[in-house]
Formats: structure tokens, sequence, C-alpha cells
């Protein structure tokens, strides 16, 4: 694995732990950790749409084994509506840079909201008190 291909995924909703999607990862991670990114969280109701932008958006990083990163990224693309070179999806799946909780700058696969236009329609979710924008559906 490389920057390029890193056996992490950035997840910022409904695939975070405690939340509805937690149990669709299709194999264990090796680890996970609190992390933030830059950009702007939309709230569609049932989901967050991740768009472009400067907040400091928290969720997690789960760290892969590299024997599982292709499969689950195949089970993450399909539940996220992200076919590669399609014109169609609903989610567009980027490698970016995170921040952990203890400093550390890793890269990482995390999944933007197509229409960033039809986004910026839905309420933003703002920063809390600490600067961090974060979504859960509770």
């Amino acid at each position: 694995m490389n920057e390029l291909h890193p056996p992490r995924v950035f997840v910022y909703g409904t695939l975070k732990r405690g939340e509805e999607r937690e149990r669709c990862w299709p194999h264990p991670p090796v680890e996970v950790l609190p992390a933030t990114l830059l950009g702007e969280l939309r709230d569609l109701g049932l989901y967050p749409a991740l768009i472009h932008g400067a907040d400091r958006v928290a969720g997690e990083v789960w760290q892969l084994s590299p024997e599982h990163v292709e499969d689950t990224l195949r089970v993450l693309d399909a539940i996220e509506g992200y076919r590669e070179g399609s014109a169609e999806n609903l989610y567009q799946r980027q490698v970016v840079q995170c921040t952990t909780a203890d400093g550390r700058k890793l890269a990482a696969f995390t999944y933007y909201y197509a229409d960033e236009a039809a986004a910026r329609q839905a309420c933003r979710v703002t920063p809390n008190a600490s600067g961090v924008c974060n979504w859960t559906a509770k």
C-alpha cells in the first residue's frame, strides 16, 4: 500500500462506530482512530454529505489489513453509490489527508458527495464550540 492507495478509510457518518451502518464493514479493522479532515458537512436527513470546504470535520480512520482493502472498498463503494468512471455516482471516493487526535497526518480514502451544488442546498452542520463539525443520526 502507498499514499495513492492507503489501507485506511475516513468515515464521518453512518459507517462510524455506533451508527446505522457500522455492521456493514466486511472485515474488522486493525484499529479505529478519531480524526478530522478539512471539508464541509451537509445534513441530508438520514445521512450526511461531505463536500469541499474549510471546516474541520470529525470522523474516524479505519485502519485495514492490507489483504482486506480491496474487498472493503468494493463493499463500501456499493453502500456509497460509487462506481469508478461512472457519471451517475451518489458519492465519489477520493484519497484525503486527515489528522488523528494525536496530530499524525494520514492518507485515507473517503467519500465526497458527488453533486456538491445539490448538497449546498441542505442544512450545514456547523462547527461546535471546539470548532469541529460532527454528524450523528442520534
